[in-house]
C-alpha cells in the first residue's frame, strides 16, 4: 500500500527543520526538530520537543527547551537535536550549538554538545548539562556493554578543508569525555554526519554521509569503537544528508536519509528565481574578522549565480536541486559485508521535495509496532518555508 504522508507541524512563518525521533518503553513517542528563520538560524532559534501517544496521530503542545534571538548582536544557535531512551530509563535530549556569528562555518570543532535529561517521559526536562565534546550534527549516544558511552561528532581537520566523524567517549555515563579520535580521516574524503547501529553480536557499524559522489559509506569495529575497519561502500544511494539507522523488531537494519544529485542545476534557472532562493536566506555565512578558521572557509566557497556576497556575509540561494528521502532495509549480515556484491537490500522512496526552494530529508523513525514505522522529516514542497512532514509504512511496503 502507499506510504501515509500527513503534517506534523507547518508554520509558514518560522523555518521547523531536522526532527528526531524516539519510542520509550511505554510507547510514547518523542519527536524533536529546531525552530529557526532559515536552514542555517541567522536571525531566532528555538529547540523544541513535543509527544504523541497515538502512533503520531496527534501531538503534545509544543515544549520550548530553548528560545534565542540575535537581539544582543550573537545568538546561541542550536542545530541539530537528537532524543532516546537510555537503558536506566531517562530520556536524552541532546544537541550541538555554536555562537552565531561565526556560526559553524570553519569553525566546527568550537561548537558543544549539550544534554537535558527527562525523568517523566519528555513532559519536562532538566537544566541544560553543557559536556566537552564537540563538533557539529552529533549522533545520539550509543551505550556499550561495559558502561562506555559514545558519541559521533563532525569536526574539521585544522589544516585541511574537510569534515570527518570523530568519536569521543566517556567513562561514566556522560560525566567526563576522553579526547576526540577520527574514524577515518583523509583530504580525498569527505565523511561525516555518521549514525551508529549496534548489531546483536555486538559490532558497531557506523552509516556515514559522503558529499564527493560515493553512496552512503560504512565502518565497522569489532572491538567496541576501538578501531574501525572501512569506508566501504554500501547499495544505499542517499548519501547527501545525515543517514539515520537502527535496527528493527526482525532483525533488519533499517537506513533512512536522503540523496540530491550534487549540482545546482535547475530546468529554471532564471536570475529572478535564484534571487527569490538568495531572498529566502536560508544559508548565510558571516565573514568574522580576525577569525581565521571562518576566513579560510570563506575563501573556500564556490562563488557564482546562486550566491550574494556582501562587506560582511555570504549568502547562498537554497534549492538549487531536487532532494528526495529514502528509507533503505538490509539483512544484518549485509550490514556487516564489506564487499558490495555480498550486500542486499531494498529501498522505499518516502518523499520529493522539487519545489524552487527545496530542502529536506534529514529525518527521524521509530518501530512504533512490529513491522510497522513512523518517519518525520523536514521539507519545503508546498510549504513557503520548511514543515515536519509524517509518514507511515510497514515492511511489506519496501
Amino acid at each position: 500500500m502507499p506510504v501515509e504522508k500527513f503534517t506534523i507541524s507547518r508554520d509558514d512563518e518560522v523555518y521547523e527543520c531536522f526532527p528526531h525521533l524516539c519510542r520509550t518503553r511505554a510507547g510514547r513517542i518523542i519527536l524533536t526538530y529546531r525552530e529557526s528563520n532559515g536552514h542555517v538560524a541567522s536571525d531566532f532559534c528555538r529547540l523544541v520537543v513535543r509527544f504523541s501517544d497515538d502512533a503520531g496521530h496527534s501531538w503534545s503542545d509544543r515544549l520550548v527547551v530553548r528560545d534565542e534571538d540575535r537581539s544582543s548582536g550573537v545568538m546561541r544557535s542550536w542545530n541539530c537535536p537528537k532524543i532516546q531512551q537510555l537503558e536506566d530509563g531517562r530520556i536524552l535530549l541532546l544537541c550541538d550549538a555554536y555562537n552565531y556569528p561565526p556560526g559553524e562555518w570553519g569553525v566546527e570543532n568550537e561548537a558543544e554538545v549539550v544534554f537535558w535529561f527527562s525523568e517523566d517521559d519528555g513532559r519536562s526536562f532538566s537544566d541544560p548539562q553543557l559536556t566537552s565534546v564537540r563538533g557539529i550534527c552529533p549522533d545520539q549516544v550509543t551505550e556499550m556493554e561495559d558502561g562506555r558511552w559514545i558519541l559521533p561528532t563532525n569536526m574539521r581537520h585544522s589544516a585541511a578543508a574537510n569534515l570527518f566523524q570523530a568519536l569521543t567517549v566517556s567513562g561514566d555515563s556522560g560525566k567526563t569525555w576522553e579526547e576526540p579520535y577520527p574514524l577515518y580521516n583523509s583530504p580525498d574524503r569527505e565523511l561525516d554526519e555518521a549514525s551508529i547501529v549496534k548489531m546483536p553480536a555486538g559490532e558497531l557499524v557506523s552509516y556515514q554521509r559522503e558529499d564527493r559522489g560515493r553512496p552512503l559509506q560504512k565502518m565497522i569495529s569489532c572491538d567496541g569503537g576501538a578501531s574501525w575497519e572501512g569506508p566501504f561502500d554500501t547499495l544505499n544511494p542517499a548519501a547527501i544528508g545525515m543517514p539515520i539507522a537502527g535496527l528493527t523488531r526482525d532483525g533488519f537494519v533499517l537506513v533512512t536519509s536522503r540523496y540530491g544529485i550534487p549540482s545546482s542545476w535547475r530546468v529554471d534557472m532564471s536570475a529572478q528565481t535564484w534571487q527569490q532562493r538568495i531572498d529566502k536566506r536560508g544559508i548565510v555565512i558571516p565573514k568574522v574578522e580576525g577569525n581565521e578558521a571562518n576566513r579560510r572557509f570563506v575563501a573556500s566557497v564556490e562563488r557564482g549565480p546562486y550566491v550574494m556576497e556582501t562587506e560582511n556575509e555570504i549568502v547562498m540561494g537554497i534549492g538549487g536541486s531536487s532532494v528526495h528521502t529514502f528509507a533503505f532495509i538490509e539483512p544484518v549480515q549485509s550490514a556487516l559485508s564489506a564487499d558490495k556484491a555480498e550486500q542486499k537490500g531494498l529501498l522505499l522512496p518516502l518523499d520529493l521535495d522539487a519545489s524552487a526552494f527545496a530542502d529536506s530529508g534529514y529525518t527521524g523513525w521509530v518501530e512504533y509496532e512490529r513491522g510497522r514505522f513512523l518517519v518525520a522529516n523536514y521539507i519545503n514542497d508546498d510549504a513557503p518555508l520548511a514543515q515536519i512532514r509524517g509518514y507511515r509504512f510497514g515492511l511489506e511496503d519496501f
